[in-house]
């Protein structure tokens, strides 16, 4: 991984960061806190070699720091201050020493939760290291100088340790960043997820557009504006898209379909076929989600017949078809529930509806399932003339990308590229949506949630008025800058339809 990848990773992750280091440094801290305190005791013994050899110094200072440390003056001091004060172990695990550099000064220590007990080991255990050195010194030296000699310089003092919190808390904090570290590395090694258009294009998928709200967060100043623009950049990076019939008799139609659920799929058709309206060119939205169907729910439609009549022959095109944004744009629903919708799709009379649709239609812009699933979205795919992959950004898996690339090379689709969704998970909904003031024909709107989530509530817009004969659908959602600073859930009340509808 990238160090610029790792980085974005840890910014997208930082939670993964801050809640080790917070555990670590509490768990740190209160057991700093909790432990018992500890007594230090110390004394200073002078040691004589007996010779003048400096090496001959040093290499004695280190065997009696070997032997007070060792098992013998260990034994020597249970056996005077009794088994059942002290063991062994304990006295090797308090007593430590050290010798002061360039002097023959051997600083002994012992600590324990005891002050008393911590001066009374120091002090018997420089008792049995004295008796013990002059016990292995020679009587006689062979230079005729004085033996080695071990004398006490300073009497034991106790002090009390300090409970180094600040220093124990920072120690831990460093090793709960490093864990969090490491989880995000792994985390990203093993479910890597698409954040960017730079990550799109490793994949060898050109992006055609990002549609996301100011600084992707919906706290803009003009959320609306933004959105709106966002779309109209991704009408005009499809220019084959908006050709019409020129040089060809037929409309084009591109599916639009996602890795899987919860890409936004049904949302980025919406706001798609809306922007492609606005220029003029006609222009049809298919559902052909028939699975989990969600335009009708994105643009107030009520349950009417639509394509899964027209594939069991039950219904023709033209009987089904619903017209939204003053005649501009044509949806046709999904329609009723069927039992197996895998098999209405992949009946005969799916390529003849796509082509009668060409027929009547610039554009025609399928709302297809998501392709790593049913076999829906690849019979769709082998019906429409291109293809754009949707990715939710943060959330689709860079293997998932590559399977459904896969898959629609595989069915002979002509992929147009892909647009990031970046556009929040759950939007708010309730009275500051259904209060907003009515917008200009010209203005964009679409709704922005995906109705297919489960776990999301469905988005609450102004209550359709009743529908008039020819099927013109006044309902939809936009997105308020007080909506958004609300943060509202609760569903909206219905309004009372105006008169003369």
């Amino acid at each position: 991984m990238e160090l610029r990848a790792y980085l974005r990773a840890c910014r997208r992750r930082w939670l993964w960061l801050v809640v080790p280091v917070l555990l670590a440094a509490a768990i740190a801290g209160g057991l700093t806190v909790a432990a018992k305190p500890a007594y230090q005791s110390s004394m200073i013994l002078f040691v004589s070699a007996g010779t003048g050899d400096p090496d001959a110094e040093a290499r004695r200072l280190n065997s009696y720091i070997a032997l007070l440390t060792g098992p013998r003056v260990a034994q020597g001091v249970v056996t005077k201050l009794g088994p059942e004060q002290v063991t062994a172990d304990q006295v090797r695990k308090s007593l430590a020493a050290q010798v002061s550099e360039g002097t023959d000064l051997l600083q002994i220590s012992a600590t324990d939760p005891s002050a008393a007990k911590s001066r009374a080991i120091v002090t018997t255990a420089a008792d049995v290291l004295v008796t013990l050195a002059k016990q292995i010194a020679p009587a006689n030296p062979a230079d005729g100088g004085p033996a080695p000699n071990i004398s006490v310089l300073q009497d034991a003092e106790t002090v009390r340790q300090p409970s180094n919190l600040a220093r124990n808390a920072g120690f831990a904090a460093v090793l709960g960043l490093l864990i969090g570290a490491i989880a995000v590395a792994i985390r990203e090694a093993a479910g890597r997820t698409v954040a960017e258009e730079d990550d799109l294009r490793r994949l060898g998928l050109g992006t055609v557009g990002v549609i996301s709200l100011d600084g992707r967060d919906g706290r803009g100043d003009h959320p609306d504006q933004a959105l709106a623009e966002a779309f109209r950049r991704l009408r005009s990076l499809l220019p084959a898209i908006t050709d019409g019939r020129r040089g060809n008799p037929r409309g084009r139609a591109l599916m639009l379909a996602g890795s899987g659920r919860k890409e936004g799929t049904t949302a980025i058709s919406c706001g798609l076929a809306i922007a492609l309206a606005e220029t003029g060119a006609r222009v049809v939205l298919v559902d052909a989600n028939l699975r989990s169907p969600g335009v009708g729910r994105f643009l107030s439609l009520d349950p009417v017949p639509g394509l899964a009549e027209v594939l069991s022959g039950t219904a023709h095109v033209p009987d089904v078809l619903r017209e939204s944004l003053n005649g501009r744009l044509t949806v046709l629903p999904a329609g009723e529930h069927v039992p197996d919708p895998g098999g209405l799709l992949a009946s005969p009379r799916l390529p003849a509806t796509v082509r009668t649709l060409t027929e009547r239609f610039d554009v025609v812009l399928v709302d297809a399932p998501p392709l790593n699933g049913p076999a829906d979205a690849a019979v769709l795919g082998a019906v429409t003339d291109s293809a754009l992959l949707v990715v939710r950004a943060n959330k689709t898996r860079t293997a998932d990308v590559e399977r459904s690339l896969e898959l629609l090379e595989k069915i002979g689709a002509k992929v147009a590229g892909a647009v990031l969704n970046a556009l929040p998970r759950k939007l708010p909904t309730g009275h500051a949506w259904a209060a907003a003031a009515q917008v200009p024909p010209a203005e964009l709107l679409i709704p922005l949630d995906e109705p297919d989530q489960p776990d999301a509530p469905a988005p609450v817009s102004t209550p359709p008025a009743p529908r008039t004969p020819n099927g013109v659908v006044r309902g939809r959602a936009r997105v308020v800058k007080a909506a958004l600073a609300a943060g509202e859930d609760e569903p909206a009340e219905p309004e009372e339809p105006e008169k003369g509808e």
